[in-house]
């Protein structure tokens, strides 16, 4: 995808630092979600000329499509997944929550219908299925699941 220019101006927007050609993180959610956001927020600002100009049922749209932009920009910009080092990462949830766990304390693993949940010292760690992860990050879960059983 030539989603670099958008990429680039929304991270700008936001204040997302530039780490050039490297990931954003061990586990992050592609550019691709950014573009589904922006058609939404899109969707939303339509709803709203239709809502104007038509019909008062377009605010349901309206409300729709702007609660579903946001969720995924923010799934985009926050969630994520950055390795401190061979015994420890940080989990950022889409609201921006930080957290640190140590592979030790991972629990399991379970495979849903559309992404994997990681149990850690007694909390869920989501990863979406579209996400990119980076080959060290599998390893270590690999790793740290094979020492449980």
């Amino acid at each position: 995808m030539k989603l670099k220019i958008l990429v680039k101006i929304v991270e700008k927007l936001l204040g997302m630092t530039d780490s050039g050609d490297e990931p954003r993180a061990d586990m992050f959610l592609p550019d691709k979600l950014l573009a589904m956001a922006i058609v939404f927020l899109a969707g939303g600002i339509v709803s709203i000329a239709l809502a104007i100009i038509n019909s008062v049922t377009w605010v349901l749209g309206v409300v729709i499509c702007f609660a579903f932009g946001i969720a995924a920009l923010l799934c985009w910009k926050n969630q994520s997944i950055r390795i401190v080092s061979d015994e420890q990462f940080t989990y950022t949830t889409m609201f921006g929550k930080t957290r640190t766990y140590s592979f030790s304390d991972i629990q399991g693993l379970r495979r849903n219908q559309d992404s994997l949940t990681l149990f850690v010292a007694g909390e869920k760690v989501h990863i979406e299925s579209m996400a990119v992860l980076s080959q060290r990050l599998v390893d270590l879960i690999n790793r740290a699941l094979a020492a449980k059983e």
